[in-house]
């Protein structure tokens, strides 16, 4: 805890360790938020199937206490460690790009995560080592990791407006959308032709047929009818799809206005696979970064030498210390905690794409496009809740601060799911749910680990973090990922669109179970300091 006899922050050291948490949460917001749509609309994975990438994404994490934790704590220095581990996964993450089979993807994603993940909690770790006084310091440079993750986001956002979005009504120069609507297969090549950059291996019959599908599902849901619909496939193949005759005759729209409203859905749907097409390019500039960071690590970190003094495992001294309160309910609660807060990395960028490609030009011209950018207001939050929580963590308890997290995960999930029931502009809804990440990583993930850091004595605190880290970073997002990949294929409409109030209803009403045990069984106060 902070007192006046505590030496203030050098600017040194604060500079060292604010540009380590830069690049560190740059390197990972470049892409994290972005690979659901890039595997869904880029590469046609299945949910399931992306659901096994995010899951397969946090597998490093599970062994980041025997790769990271015990290492550190006990044979190598920290900063060397994340050196070697950044440049490692500066060149893998530069071949994701290049990847289009489900097999391959896996495997690099696999590899990825066994370098990187370890590298999470001992930034952590390494700066609480090096700073006079955490409850003071530690916030303050912690948020340069939230502004590394807002930098990206916004920047790649905007390089798939001005690169990777193709004008609406006219995809290609000379080829409007009209004719690639009334003539598929000859208007899909010529622009192809035209522009082969942005719809080269996008613009197909299928995308086509299925923004057809979409655009009429939507109209028939504007005006409250029902989506009619018929059997297709056989056996395991079949299922319900929209049937467009019966819709067509549903809606009774003059046939101008009907073309007009399919001509519109289209070019929106040839934007968004182009964007989708361009997230490509945040793998490639991940890789940059990590490349930085493993050099600033080598030359320019502090030295974190390793503690020899036991020989004991610092695993194992670590295990015995999380049994008692207040971390065990801390860690009982991780898992289902960290599976809300996939959902939101999982869905939220495609979910606010789709609305995006509706929203006023000036949002776009501000965050970019892709969902990324304006996910990042998330974070812009999140430096605020950030740069409070020294001064709120000396007059509300750490129970306080850890329901209010939970508290904003259920209104997060709710203002998405409820998006058009409430009275307000679709995007101001939109805007507040995404800003309320930040009191969900702020006072919960962040306190949850100031928490970590005070229950577990000196030695082991690094092996202490991997570990929390291996159950919210590892575990939860794994068991988080393959339910919110089964969830989005429950969720789909006849047209394959994703009914998002279904789906964001599941974690919603899994924050509020959560807020219930925390409050029943975490301890008022530290049993393990009384």
């Amino acid at each position: 805890m902070s007192n006046s006899n505590v030496p203030s922050l050098s600017r040194k050291l604060n500079f060292q360790l604010s540009l380590m948490m830069f690049l560190q949460y740059a390197i990972w917001g470049a892409w994290l938020p972005l690979l659901w749509p890039y595997l869904k609309s880029n590469l046609g994975f299945t949910g399931n199937e992306i659901g096994h990438m995010f899951a397969i994404g946090a597998v490093g994490a599970i062994f980041a206490p025997l790769i990271g934790g015990q290492i550190a704590d006990r044979y190598f220095s920290t900063e060397k460690y994340l050196g070697v581990a950044h440049l490692l996964g500066a060149l893998l993450v530069w071949q994701l790009p290049h990847l289009s089979g489900y097999w391959s993807f896996l495997l690099f994603s696999f590899l990825y995560s066994l370098v990187y993940s370890p590298t999470l909690p001992l930034t952590n770790s390494l700066s609480f080592h090096h700073l006079p006084d955490r409850d003071r310091d530690f916030g303050k440079v912690r948020l340069w990791g939230t502004l590394g993750w807002i930098v990206v986001g916004i920047g790649i956002g905007q390089w798939l407006l001005a690169s990777w979005t193709p004008n609406a009504q006219e995809p290609a120069p000379g080829v409007s959308i009209e004719r690639i609507l009334n003539n598929p297969e000859e208007g899909s090549k010529a622009a192809i032709a035209a522009n082969p950059k942005q719809l080269g291996a996008i613009l197909n019959p299928a995308l086509i047929a299925k923004s057809r599908s979409s655009t009429l599902e939507a109209l028939l849901k504007a005006r409250e009818l029902a989506i009619p619909t018929r059997s297709v496939g056989e056996g395991s193949e079949a299922r319900q799809a929209l049937d467009e005759n019966k819709a067509k005759l549903a809606l009774a729209l003059p046939e101008a206005e009907l073309q007009k409203e399919l001509a519109k859905g289209l070019g929106k749907s040839i934007q968004g696979a182009a964007q989708h097409k361009g997230m490509g390019d945040a793998f490639r500039l991940s890789a940059i970064l990590g490349l930085l960071m493993g050099l600033w690590c080598f030359f320019f970190l502090p030295k974190t030498p390793p503690s020899r003094e036991e020989k004991e495992s610092a695993i194992g001294r670590a295990l015995r210390e999380i049994k008692l309160q207040p971390l065990l309910t801390l860690f009982l609660l991780a898992v289902p905690v960290s599976c809300i807060h996939q959902f939101y990395f999982v869905h939220t960028a495609g979910f606010l794409g789709s609305y995006q490609l509706e929203a006023a030009s000036t949002i776009n011209q501000l965050f970019g496009v892709g969902g990324g950018g304006l996910m990042t207001i998330g974070q812009m939050m999140e430096i605020l809740v950030l740069g409070l929580i020294p001064l709120v963590a000396k007059k509300l308890s750490r129970k306080s601060l850890l329901a209010i997290g939970l508290m904003a995960y259920a209104a997060r999930m709710a203002l998405f799911a409820y998006v058009d029931l409430i009275p307000l502009p679709v995007i101001a809804t939109l805007i507040l749910g995404v800003a309320l990440h930040g009191f969900c990583f702020g006072c919960f993930i962040f306190v949850s680990f100031m928490i970590v850091d005070e229950e577990s004595t000196g030695d082991v605190r690094a092996s202490a973090q991997s570990l929390y880290n291996l159950v919210i970073i590892g575990i939860g997002i794994i068991v988080g990922s393959m339910i919110a990949g089964s969830v989005a294929e429950w969720a789909k409409t006849a047209s394959g669109a994703t009914d998002y109030r279904a789906l964001f209803s599941v974690p919603m009403w899994a924050a509020l179970a959560c807020l219930l045990i925390l409050l029943l069984a975490y301890p008022k106060a530290s049993k393990q300091r009384q």
